[in-house]
């Protein structure tokens, strides 16, 4: 099956749930990924990793609680991935009425009022994409730009690209013409907004801690916070007791990225935010994303040795003799 046919197929699904009540598609969505963690690890690769994630980034965390959080954290995926099709379809208003808390709304207001540039530095976490439709609601049409990458198939790509620039948000992509767009904007006081928990594409991007393990980290934030000196907030977004109509977003001024000094101050001060908001609502974050692929030495192979790592930690094995904890993750730079 072709990219292009995956991709029509795909905006089928999305149109279809669209049409269908909001709690009964989440409701749908979490019970999926639920189902995908109870069949035998081999054949849950999602899972496996979720898994993995959670155990190495908490070394002290009982495998019982990881299989808990995890069990978890997958049935809010299901929700985050099925709560998509009325987001991008359904009316803007109407999905703006699903937040119920703005923490920190007035700081990010005023600083978009101001002559400096604004940077947002957001996650894969809970209902992250409900954060596009308020950025562009909330500032003048065409200021806020919003980095993303696009879908291989047109089809899809066309249809979240609208979608995300319902309310006056402008999206760029993940490519050299993109970047010349951010720097544009942020050169003449616009806001600009990045997903920043992802493996950068390029390897030269300079290797930061994150949950005590060096992994790559996107330059370009350093770049633009050293060049232009905006003001900075971490952006997240979850679900409250009342699930998917009880929509929470915070805005977190961030003056120890602002003040950084240099590149590995900055994007160290950067993960500890991201830290901060995954550890708040740890069952929400996309644990399925390897984050944790590549350190500054080479690949890690927790991913493609899950299985064996799992079914060992299950017998007993300690996480450090298997490379499954940080000091083991430092020892092993000394060493290098």
């Amino acid at each position: 099956m072709t990219t292009q046919s995956q991709g029509r197929r795909m905006w089928l699904l999305v149109r279809l749930l669209a049409w269908l009540p909001l709690p009964l598609v989440t409701a749908f969505g979490a019970c999926v990924a639920t189902l995908i963690t109870f069949v035998p690890l081999r054949y849950a690769s999602a899972y496996r990793v979720v898994l993995i994630n959670l155990l190495a980034t908490h070394p002290d965390m009982p495998l019982a609680e990881a299989r808990r959080i995890g069990r978890k954290s997958m049935a809010e995926l299901g929700r985050t991935l099925t709560e998509f099709s009325h987001v991008w379809h359904r009316p803007a208003a109407e999905t703006l009425k699903r937040v119920t808390h703005i923490h920190g709304e007035q700081a990010f207001l005023e600083a978009t009022a101001s002559e400096r540039p604004v940077l947002l530095l957001s996650l894969h976490q809970g209902s992250w994409e409900i954060s596009n439709l308020y950025l562009g609601d909330k500032t003048d049409a065409g200021k806020t730009l919003i980095m993303y990458q696009p879908h291989p198939a047109t089809l899809m790509d066309a249809m979240v690209k609208a979608a995300r620039e319902r309310t006056g948000s402008v999206l760029i992509p993940t490519n050299s013409q993109g970047v010349k767009q951010a720097l544009a904007a942020m050169k003449n006081g616009g806001t600009l907004g990045i997903l920043s928990d992802h493996n950068p594409g390029n390897r030269s991007n300079p290797c930061v801690p994150f949950f005590g393990y060096d992994v790559p980290t996107p330059a370009l934030i350093d770049k633009l916070v050293q060049r232009y000196r905006p003001h900075v907030f971490i952006v997240s977004c979850h679900r409250g007791e009342g699930g998917v109509k009880d929509i929470h977003v915070h805005f977190e001024p961030s003056p120890a990225i602002e003040q950084a000094s240099d590149c590995t101050e900055i994007l160290t001060e950067m993960n500890a935010g991201l830290q901060r908001c995954i550890d708040r609502n740890l069952s929400q974050y996309q644990w399925t994303y390897k984050r944790f692929k590549w350190s500054p030495y080479g690949r890690r192979n927790w991913y493609r040795q899950s299985q064996r790592l799992l079914k060992e930690i299950a017998a007993g094995a300690d996480r450090k003799a298997l490379g499954l904890h940080p000091d083991t993750d430092r020892n092993q730079g000394s060493n290098t």
